[in-house]
């Protein structure tokens, strides 16, 4: 294998990653939550400061996990769905295993079949692939068992992770098919423990958390429709709030007392309207025979929506030919024509809460539908698209597109930072995280902005990797492990050594 060390990375990494529990299991560490507050990583880092060692690591979106010495991937190298087990002292790869998928499940050009992040309880890992199932591995690479799953229909791939929850690994195959389920598995045999139906859910790429409140546990699933709060045993939901009507991309997260979630959908309808979508102007613009009415074929496939205007339109995924979204979203009928009735539909449709932007706080002691009930606030601005919320340190931060921040007071949903400018722009995918009263955002092109967790813009550093970056990032000890296009990088500090008093006995 080709890799990079740094001469000062395996001594390091060794003094630091000893601990036997895992420090960063899961997709966004502890309980999806994104803090490591006990960790101390560097808030100064790039290729040529603090790198501890740097190695290959194939095509893939999955973030990294820790657990002692060991930093575990996944990956699409070649045809092959891999997992990968590094050294976390110098970054030697360990181990390589692959699935035994028969084919691989189509995706969007911007996502890859090996988005699912690992998750380890310090014995075993356990990957999720939505082209073949579950697979366990020890941590010497021996496979433990495996678990065949139905692929399911997903517009843009599978993309949400395996946790382990309540003495079981807890899997949300949410998908376009009634076959949909939030199922859990015995970690040392696969077996089913229970599964609980979702056929209504649809596709989806968030991932489970867990709740705790008020001396219970309970399991929050986000997705198209609704966010709904599971007991870990098993069962129906015990309570759900009802909005988003796109697919969930974000995590929920809890702080304060409440549980906050949300996500993106037809945009803030609090917001200026975009010029693009008068029916006046495309009329007098495109209207050939003059008959009120636009045909689809009136309007020629140059006409593009541009969706986020925070991003160049020719970011994948960021401009979209009116003429189809004429015919998938408004032409209801679908016999080529858009009425302007089919059009004030439309709009009523997109600025209804349930399908635009939302974020809601919610509290405790929910029974059943609580969307009238139990929403302490919600608002529709500023919030982040695919990264998720944080909770640290007493406050609510979003990342949006365009390095967008915004810091929100839990209780009231008050601003104190409302939408202020990083400074890196570009689109955010990866979520941002926290340790030791800084948080670390970083951007697609690779650019991290290390800001001083408070209520205001604080910036303590801006370190750019050279490299894209879509992978949340893992923390643990004294260490910053980044998944980047090509690589996998270790940067931390060295732990001082303790000073004599007198260092001339």
């Amino acid at each position: 294998m080709n890799k990079t060390l740094l001469a000062l990375g395996p001594v390091v990494v060794a003094a630091t990653l000893s601990a036997a529990k895992p420090q960063w299991p899961q997709f966004r560490g502890p309980n999806a939550s994104g803090v490591a507050d006990d960790a101390r990583p560097p808030v100064r880092f790039g290729p040529d400061t603090n790198l501890l060692w740097k190695a290959d690591a194939p095509p893939g979106l999955s973030g990294p996990v820790v657990c002692g010495d060991r930093v575990f991937l996944t990956g699409f190298a070649g045809k092959e769905l891999v997992t990968l087990a590094y050294d976390g002292r110098d970054g030697r790869e360990v181990w390589r295993r692959a699935a035994p998928a028969t084919s691989i499940e189509p995706c969007h050009e911007f996502s890859s079949p090996a988005v699912p992040t690992p998750c380890t309880d310090g014995k075993r890992v356990y990957v999720y692939f939505g082209s073949f199932g579950v697979v366990a591995y020890d941590f010497a690479g021996a496979e433990v068992w495996r678990r065949r799953f139905e692929r399911l229909p997903s517009q843009y791939g599978t993309a949400t992770s395996p946790i382990l929850a309540g003495g079981s690994l807890i899997l949300q195959r949410d998908g376009d098919s009634t076959n949909a389920q939030l199922v859990a598995l015995s970690p040392t045999t696969g077996k089913t423990v229970w599964e609980s139906s979702r056929p209504l859910a649809g596709s989806c790429y968030s991932t489970p958390m867990v709740w705790r409140h008020d001396g219970i546990e309970e399991l929050i699933v986000q997705g198209k429709g609704r966010v709904a709060a599971y007991d870990l045993g098993g069962g129906p939901p015990k309570w759900w709030v009802r909005g988003w009507g796109f697919s969930a991309v974000t995590t929920p997260v809890a702080g304060d007392g409440m549980l906050f979630a949300g996500g993106s959908g037809m945009g803030d309808p609090t917001g200026p309207d975009d010029p693009l979508m008068d029916w006046k102007r495309l009329v007098g613009e495109f209207d050939a025979n003059k008959d009120g009415q636009l045909a689809l074929d009136e309007v020629p496939l140059s006409v593009v929506w541009h969706i986020r205007k925070e991003l160049p339109m020719d970011v994948p995924g960021n401009s979209f030919p009116m003429r189809n979204l004429m015919q998938w979203l408004v032409d209801t009928d679908k016999n080529g024509i858009v009425t302007k009735a089919e059009w004030d539909a439309s709009e009523a449709f997109a600025k209804d809460k349930f399908n635009a932007d939302r974020f809601v706080a919610i509290r405790p002691g929910g029974r059943e539908d609580s969307t009238g009930s139990h929403v302490q606030w919600e608002t529709t601005k500023g919030l982040s698209e695919m990264p998720s919320p944080l909770f640290y340190r007493g406050r609510l931060h979003f990342l949006r597109d365009g390095g967008l921040w915004t810091v929100v007071d839990p209780k009231t949903g008050k601003r104190t930072v409302d939408r202020e400018r990083l400074g890196s722009g570009g689109q955010a995918v990866a979520s941002p995280i926290a340790a030791n009263g800084h948080i670390y955002t970083v951007n697609e092109s690779g650019t991290f902005v290390v800001l001083r967790a408070g209520d205001t813009l604080d910036v303590a550093a801006v370190n750019k990797l050279g490299e894209s970056v879509r992978c949340t990032p893992a923390l643990a000890d004294r260490a910053l492990y980044v998944r980047s296009a090509g690589h996998l990088w270790a940067f931390g500090t060295a732990p001082q050594p303790s000073v004599s008093a007198n260092p001339n006995p």
